[in-house]
């Protein structure tokens, strides 16, 4: 499989403790077949493979197969690391640094 990469995700792994930054199809392949529990049969882990495999052969984006695993690893309990501000492409939200406005006595 090819390195396609795709902005990291990071996923806790079976080890209690243990994150793995995900950034390519491959690491993705890997988590699944390493990390994931052996008891998830969810049809969000099937639509995950189908992406990878998809995006593999050039008919889906990276994106997706990413956009994927997360919502399968959501559904199987997997804890998924926030990204921050990089999920709103890169920029910060239009909220930050903006104060509440106060009243005067």
């Amino acid at each position: 499989m090819p390195n396609k990469g795709f902005q990291e995700v990071t996923l806790l792994t079976r080890q209690p403790g243990k994150m793995r930054v995900i950034t390519t199809l491959e690491d993705a392949a890997e988590f699944i077949l390493r990390d994931w529990p052996f008891d998830d049969a969810s049809p969000e882990l099937d639509a995950a493979k189908r992406a990878l495999i998809n995006s593999h052969e050039g008919k889906m984006s990276p994106g997706v197969a990413r956009f994927a695993l997360i919502e399968a690893a959501k559904v199987a309990n997997i804890y998924v690391q926030p990204t921050g501000p990089s999920l709103a492409g890169g920029r910060p939200s239009p909220k930050w640094g903006k104060r509440k406005p106060t009243r005067s006595a």
